[in-house]
């Protein structure tokens, strides 16, 4: 086994990285100078999580599991798990009105017979790209769009490229294949943290659309590794501006394809069920969008078709404390106790004393760390595998990796584990209408002594 490399310095600016830009700015420089041919696809941070996808729970539960066949195609099957003492008690957390702490040390099987959050869900998972243009304020968007599609579909796998010829495919997602065609779906929107790209948390979107949900995430223009590393990203004050209404152009998006009988989504998108999941600047984003933000002068209204948000390591400084008093949408805050880019203090502590969300739930996951709510670790234990990745860019996901990855922090399995089963949970009863979930992620559930929830409502 290879020595990896120490960075000098683990303390990163989530809202400045230009230290880490640096390093990383030489490797994907010589990737781009070491390899040929005509594929012009950004470099990226994200792909599938397979762990994650693959993790069971004692509950009841629908698995899906896939291979990739001789003829270059993934196959999804999907089976059925019974457990032997189901429990359909649905739980209405709005009539709740207490906070309560969870420190049970115990594991036990959850109190509802739902499909696991943890684990697939019931749908395979296809997956597209597409380029649009907001022209009201000339500004070009790449978004990558997750949906259910019909289990047992088969097609070639979805590929995440880092740069051309260095590619991971995904382990569950199939590149265009057609809809499933029982929706409307609700609606996702995923943002990415500053320096990230749009499938940074394949594990979450990709294992969040198996379950029944439409996932689109927006590389926000100015501010992904391909400006941060290479040159042209925009100042803070233009991102946080443009965050925001970047989530607002892809709804629309979203809506506009569901809408229109000969686009491949159509009829997918249920506009009455429309969420907003972040990481770090995108945490940022996702409260935003609901609050209504004033950045140097520029005002940007709340969207009010955002019903729920979940942010993850969310970066919340830059929010006045009148921005975040305006939070009024069902809220998760998802946070690793050892997160040393946003620490839980101030950036979930101050949130939770301002927020009026009702519901609203505050979970803190024992020892993880920023990068634990991406996928950085696959990037870690894959490229080194590939044929021709120089050093430097190995080095480079190394330092990233750090927050993520270092084993003195929560296993990533884990903390991928915990993200789907809290973030999917909530989507599931406070966006889609399933309240059954509730009853996973009250602070009273069983889960594990690695897991704090609070909860308000």
């Amino acid at each position: 086994m290879r020595n990896r490399r120490q960075p000098s310095r683990h303390d990163l600016d989530v809202l400045n990285p230009r230290p880490l830009a640096r390093h990383v700015a030489a490797a994907i420089m010589v990737v781009a100078l070491g390899c040929s041919g005509d594929d012009q696809t950004a470099p990226a941070e994200d792909t599938a999580a397979a762990a994650a996808a693959t993790s069971t729970s004692p509950a009841s539960s629908i698995v899906s599991s896939s291979t990739v066949g001789s003829e270059g195609t993934l196959e999804v099957a999907t089976t059925t798990a019974t457990t032997t003492d189901p429990v359909t008690t649905a739980v209405d957390t709005t009539a709740v009105d207490t906070t309560a702490v969870n420190t049970t040390a115990a594991t036990s099987t959850p109190p509802v017979d739902v499909p696991s959050p943890a684990a697939l869900g019931p749908y395979g998972v296809g997956r597209t790209t597409v380029a649009v243009t907001d022209e009201t304020r000339a500004r070009p968007l790449t978004i990558d769009v997750w949906y259910p599609i019909a289990p047992g579909t088969a097609g070639a796998p979805a590929i995440y490229s880092f740069a051309p010829g260095i590619e991971l495919p995904s382990a569950v997602a199939l590149a265009d294949t057609p809809a499933a065609t029982d929706g409307p779906f609700p609606l996702v929107v995923y943002s990415h943290g500053s320096g990230g790209l749009r499938y940074i948390a394949a594990f979450f979107t990709e294992t969040l659309a198996s379950h029944g949900f439409v996932v689109a995430a927006p590389d926000h223009t100015g501010n992904t590794a391909v400006e941060l590393l290479l040159g042209g990203a925009a100042s803070f004050e233009a991102s946080a501006v443009d965050r925001p209404l970047d989530v607002s152009f892809v709804v629309d998006q979203l809506l506009a394809k569901s809408a229109d009988p000969a686009d491949a989504l159509a009829g997918s998108v249920d506009a009455e069920r429309i969420g907003v999941a972040g990481h770090s600047f995108g945490g940022y984003t996702a409260l935003a969008g609901v609050s209504g933000i004033t950045v140097a002068g520029t005002a940007v209204p709340a969207d009010p078709r955002v019903g729920a948000i979940v942010a993850m390591a969310p970066a919340t400084q830059r929010l006045a404390d009148a921005e975040l008093a305006a939070v009024d949408v069902p809220t998760m805050l998802l946070v690793g106790t050892s997160d040393r880019t946003t620490p839980v203090d101030p950036n979930v502590t101050r949130p939770w004393a301002l927020l009026p969300a009702s519901p609203r739930y505050r979970v803190e996951l024992a020892a993880a760390g920023h990068q634990s709510f991406t996928d950085v670790c696959r990037y870690q234990r894959d490229l080194p595998t590939l044929a021709d990745v120089p050093e430097l860019v190995i080095d480079a996901v190394d330092s990233f990796a750090t927050e993520g990855c270092a084993p003195e922090l929560m296993p990533i399995e884990r903390a991928h584990e915990l993200t789907n089963t809290y973030a999917i949970s909530f989507f599931q009863a406070h966006l889609a209408g399933n309240p059954g979930y509730a009853a996973l992620i009250e602070p009273d559930a069983v889960i594990g002594a690695d897991v704090t929830v609070e909860f308000a409502g």
